[in-house]
């Protein structure tokens, strides 16, 4: 799918996620803490399609269907990323397991894949944790050493990473799970080109269902996790719409 595609649905399922939060979002801690989930679930979105190369989402500033608004954070973040967290996990993935941990058509390797995904994020939170660990000996910044907003980041961008995969695995050539295990893929038939309307579908639903749940919070006083729940029971119902899963193939699409 193409970048913005992933940032739209990611973003509308976070902030369904979000919803019945909002009405407790009255201190600085609690934005803050609503910011960073949004900005690593952002970040994360685009980052698996660092296997792709410079033609990725994440190493440029211009926000993928925004038109020509930029985010300089993004390149930053992405070649970052992909020296200190990509490159080195798919050095020792490679030492393990071969050449054939390498996409043999397209770019759909170690980024594209739950355990992928999980190594990166993992060393991405021990960076930050490394450094808010060190700039803790600095009078004044004691708070960072062990900060829950570090592991809050962590997972926000993990999250989004993950919900790359999910709406991957919508389009025609789909996800491999297991991979570096096995190379079979689950797979939609939604085509990756951006012209099929079911993503643009899911985003509006996603987006109703937010507003429901931020109303309904206001006035019921709803449980803080229900939007988890309410975003799981909707992509149950999306990836079949989407065709997942389509006749399976072997490692061949991209």
């Amino acid at each position: 799918m193409k970048g913005v595609t992933h940032i739209i649905l990611t973003l509308a399922t976070a902030i369904l996620i979000l919803a019945p939060t909002i009405p407790t979002l009255t201190t600085p801690t609690a934005i803050l803490g609503a910011v960073l989930f949004i900005l690593g679930a952002f970040l994360g979105s685009i980052t698996p399609d660092v296997d792709m190369g410079k033609g990725s989402a994440i190493f440029h500033a211009e926000i993928p269907g925004a038109k020509g608004k930029k985010f300089f954070l993004t390149p930053v973040f992405g070649h970052t990323i992909n020296i200190l967290c990509y490159k080195p996990v798919r050095f020792v993935f490679h030492l393990i397991f071969g050449d054939k941990i390498y996409a043999k058509q397209g770019h759909r390797e170690l980024p594209h894949s739950p355990i992928g995904i999980l190594c990166m994020s993992a060393l991405l939170t021990f960076y930050i944790w490394l450094v808010c660990f060190a700039l803790s000996f600095i009078p004044g910044l004691a708070f960072l050493a062990n900060n829950p907003f570090i592991f809050l980041f962590g997972g926000s961008f993990l999250f989004g990473c993950f919900m790359h995969l999910v709406e991957d695995t919508c389009d025609i050539a789909g996800i491999h799970y297991l991979y570096p295990f096995s190379f079979r893929r689950l797979r939609g038939k939604i085509l990756g080109d951006g012209t099929d309307v079911r993503p643009r579908v899911y985003t509006v639903i996603l987006l109703i269902a937010a507003v429901i749940l931020c109303a309904a919070s206001f006035i019921f006083s709803l449980p803080a996790f229900v939007g988890i729940p309410a975003a799981v029971i909707l992509w149950i119902i999306f990836l079949p719409a989407s065709g997942v899963p389509a006749k399976k193939q072997n490692r061949d699409l991209s």
